[in-house]
C-alpha cells in the first residue's frame, strides 16, 4: 500500500485502507483517485496528491519515481548554479544552531587530526602551502555522537532550506554519500590543491563527479555542501572555486591547480557563519591558505541520486551492511531517507518531503512484478 508519512499522512489515511493497489480500472481505484484529487485541491497535489492518481492508475515506471515533485529551488539560484557551478545559501543555519555546532566540537576536541607530513595537501613553497608548519585539521564521526552533540549535524541531511536544492540537483531520493568531514585551519595552515573537476587528467570525462543538463534538468552525481561554521572575509582564505569549470571539456593545467596561474579566474566567496555553499564536485575547486586570525570551521556533505555511489562509507557495519548504527539510532524518518544504500527511487524508494518535513512512500511496484521476481530470484527485488 502506499504509505506517506509528514502532514500529508491523514489525507491519504482513509484511501489506503479501502483501496488495494492492482490495475487500472481495478475495484477502488474510483475511490483512490477520489483521494487525490481531494489532496490536489488541498494545495498537496505536487506532493501526495500525484502519487496517489499514479497509484491509482497502477504506474510504477522511472519517470514517475524520478520527477515526482515541483522544482522550489528559486529561479535565480538555478540560473547561478548552472552559469558558475555553484550558489550561495544564505542564512541556513541561526547563531544558536552554530553555537550548537561548535559545542559538539569542543566536546570532542581529542578526536581532531592534524594533517602532517605525508598528510599536507600541498606541495612545499607553493601558493597554497601556507606557512609551511600548519597542516589542516580534521573530524567526522559527528552523526553517531551521544545526543545532544549529534543533532545539528544531522539536522543538515533534510533541512527545509537545502532540500529544494537537493531535489533539484540530485533528485528525489537522495542520499547522503560521503561520510562528512568538518575541516578546520589554523592561521597560517595550509590549503588543499585544486582537485575535482569535469574532466580527468588523462583528458577524459570525470563521470563520477559529472554535472549535465539535458531534458530541461540540471543533475549532478556527485553534490557538495560546505556549511560554514565561521565567518570568512573576502582574501582571508578558505573555498576557492573555479567558476564554469564544471562545463570544462579540457584537464585542468597543474600551474592552475596549484593558484600558480590565472587566479583571477578562482573565486574567494565571502561567507558568514550559518551559510552553505551548495557546489557541484564537477567545478574545479581547492582552499587557500588560511589567513585569517581565528580557527576557520567549515563541514563538507556530499551526496548522490538514489542509485549513484561514490564512497563507501555506507558498508561500515559489517553486520547490517549499513552505515554504523550509532549514526542512525534516533534519527527522524527523513534523516534516515537519506542514510539509504544505493538504488533506483522506482523500487519502492522513500523520498524526502519537498519541505523536509517527513518523507513519503511512491506507489508501490505491481504485485504481479513483486510475484514473478519471488518466483525467479527468491527475493522481492532483482
Amino acid at each position: 500500500m502506499l504509505r506517506a508519512f509528514s502532514r500529508t499522512a491523514a489525507a491519504a489515511a482513509q484511501a489506503r485502507s479501502h483501496v488495494a493497489l492492482t490495475s487500472p480500472g481495478a475495484p477502488g481505484t474510483t475511490a483512490f483517485t477520489a483521494a487525490a484529487a481531494s489532496a490536489a485541491s488541498r494545495g498537496l497535489g505536487n506532493v501526495l496528491g500525484n502519487n496517489l492518481l499514479r497509484a491509482a492508475r497502477g504506474m510504477c515506471h522511472d519517470a514517475e519515481s524520478l520527477s515526482p515533485f515541483t522544482s522550489t529551488m528559486p529561479d535565480e539560484d538555478k540560473f547561478l548554479f548552472d552559469t558558475n557551478g555553484f550558489v550561495v545559501v544564505r542564512n541556513v543555519f541561526s547563531k544558536d544552531d552554530i553555537a550548537r555546532f561548535h559545542a559538539g566540537i569542543d566536546a570532542h576536541a581529542e578526536h581532531v587530526h592534524e594533517r602532517k607530513g605525508q598528510l599536507r595537501l600541498t606541495a612545499a613553497k607553493t601558493p597554497l602551502s601556507g606557512d609551511g608548519k600548519t597542516g589542516r585539521k580534521d573530524l567526522a564521526g559527528f552523526l553517531g555522537w551521544a545526543a545532544p552533540h549529534r543533532e545539528p549535524w544531522r539536522d543538515v541531511l533534510a533541512h527545509p532550506r537545502l532540500v529544494p536544492y537537493l531535489h533539484e540537483l540530485v533528485g528525489p531520493g537522495y542520499r547522503l554519500d560521503h561520510n562528512p568531514l568538518l575541516i578546520m585551519q589554523d592561521p597560517g595552515a595550509e590549503g588543499f590543491e585544486f582537485h575535482g573537476g569535469s574532466t580527468l587528467d588523462n583528458g577524459d570525462w570525470n563521470h563520477p563527479l559529472g554535472y549535465s543538463f539535458m531534458h530541461g534538468k540540471m543533475r549532478c552525481n556527485l553534490l557538495a555542501f560546505a556549511v560554514h561554521l565561521t565567518d570568512v572575509k573576502e582574501g582571508e582564505g578558505g573555498l576557492c572555486i573555479v567558476r564554469g569549470s564544471h562545463k570544462s571539456n579540457f584537464k585542468c593545467p597543474p600551474a592552475i591547480k596549484r593558484y600558480e596561474s590565472a587566479t583571477e579566474h578562482s573565486y574567494q566567496p565571502a561567507i558568514n557563519a550559518g551559510d552553505v555553499v551548495i557546489f557541484t564536485e564537477a567545478t574545479t575547486h581547492g582552499t587557500l591558505p588560511w589567513k585569517g586570525t581565528d580557527q576557520r570551521r567549515n563541514i563538507i556533505y556530499r551526496f548522490s541520486p538514489a542509485n549513484n555511489a561514490y564512497g563507501r562509507g555506507y558498508t561500515l557495519d559489517l553486520e547490517t551492511g549499513g552505515w554504523p548504527a550509532s549514526y542512525t539510532e534516533g534519527m527522524t524518518e527523513a534523516q534516515q531517507a537519506v542514510m539509504h544504500m544505493p538504488y533506483h527511487p522506482r523500487l519502492n524508494r522513500i523520498a524526502v518531503a519537498p519541505d523536509g518535513n517527513g518523507v513519503v512512500h511512491p506507489a508501490k511496484r505491481e504485485q504481479h512484478k513483486v510475484d514473478f521476481d519471488r518466483a525467479v530470484f527468491k527475493q522481492d527485488y532483482f
